[in-house]
């Protein structure tokens, strides 16, 4: 769904709000505290209702992304559609300009969409390519940066394994959808870990490079091996899915982004997550989004946690 369909379609509050009821109760509606069918709505307040189980008066906005949010429904499904229709990424400053709203709320309603993006039931099976890839600057050779000051925008002495760069590993069914998370200590037990919460080891076969941490995967799931020094693809022996999607992640941060946080690496990672699992869905787009999005549950309270272990939770729902 383009803009302009947006615009039309759900131009006011009470439009959006219709929509948002039907994707999430459907016919009936339910309270969103005790799920109890037997309430009323409150004729004084637009799209709100009372419980007559529990007393407690509701939305459908409530325990959504939308919850506590001043900002009305028709500018919420803008931003939403112009970051589902940018594929590489959109910044706030762009979403500001293009929407009319201060920088502050484009920022957040933006780390706002990125949770409704969030899929939690991800299971990987067929052959899987699992491979990791490392965030910050370039690698110059004049400065030395330690570890505690590193961030995205910095630069790094090293490319690779052994670099100060922030290290997010990947997981790709093949033909299928893909699953990331940051993880700062490539350890055989974080990556099993990894591997068996999000990939079904029955009829699968795995598929990664030399990195020794790898062979002990070989306990949980069968392996097949490239050997990058030799050639970079051996019949279905390679990772170039998975290796592509990196690329595809790391062009579009540089071009829409240019530098972001490690702090909140663990939510662009999200978005582009859902943008590559969903890149041959031919439907309505706004709609999936808002039935995904509906169902978290009330995260945002936490999404300015100080600690990056705090924030890889949230947005991996570790």
């Amino acid at each position: 769904m383009n803009l302009l369909e947006v615009n039309k379609n759900y131009n006011t509050q009470a439009k959006c709000l219709v929509l948002l009821q039907k994707l999430r109760w459907g016919k009936s509606v339910k309270c969103t505290f005790c799920n109890s069918k037997n309430t009323k709505s409150i004729k004084s307040e637009q799209g709100r209702h009372t419980c007559k189980n529990c007393k407690r008066s509701f939305s459908v906005l409530v325990g959504t992304i939308f919850e506590d949010s001043r900002l009305p429904l028709p500018t919420w499904f803008q931003i939403i559609t112009l970051m589902l229709n940018a594929k590489s990424g959109i910044s706030a400053k762009e979403i500001q300009r293009n929407t009319g709203v201060t920088y502050k709320t484009a920022y957040y309603a933006c780390m706002r969409v990125r949770i409704g993006m969030l899929i939690d039931d991800t299971r990987l099976n067929g052959i899987i390519e699992m491979d990791e890839s490392y965030f910050g600057g370039k690698a110059r050779s004049r400065y030395k940066i330690p570890d505690d000051e590193v961030s995205l925008s910095t630069a790094t002495t090293k490319r690779g394994r052994g670099t100060n760069k922030v290290s997010v590993v990947g997981m790709v069914q093949r033909k299928g959808m893909v699953k990331t998370k940051v993880i700062e200590k490539l350890t055989k037990r974080n990556l099993l870990h990894m591997l068996k919460t999000y990939a079904k080891n029955e009829n699968s076969i795995l598929v990664t490079d030399g990195f020794k941490s790898y062979k002990e995967l070989e306990t949980y799931i069968d392996r097949l091996e490239i050997n990058h020094s030799k050639s970079f693809s051996k019949g279905i022996v390679h990772v170039n899915t998975i290796e592509g999607f990196w690329s595809y992640v790391k062009n579009g941060i540089r071009g829409s982004f240019k530098a972001i946080s490690k702090k909140y690496l663990p939510f662009y990672m999200v978005e582009y997550e859902y943008k590559f699992n969903n890149r041959n869905f031919k439907g309505n787009e706004l709609e999936k989004f808002l039935k995904n999005a509906l169902n978290q549950e009330k995260e945002l309270e936490h999404w300015k946690a100080e600690s990056t272990q705090e924030v890889k939770n949230i947005a991996y729902g570790n």
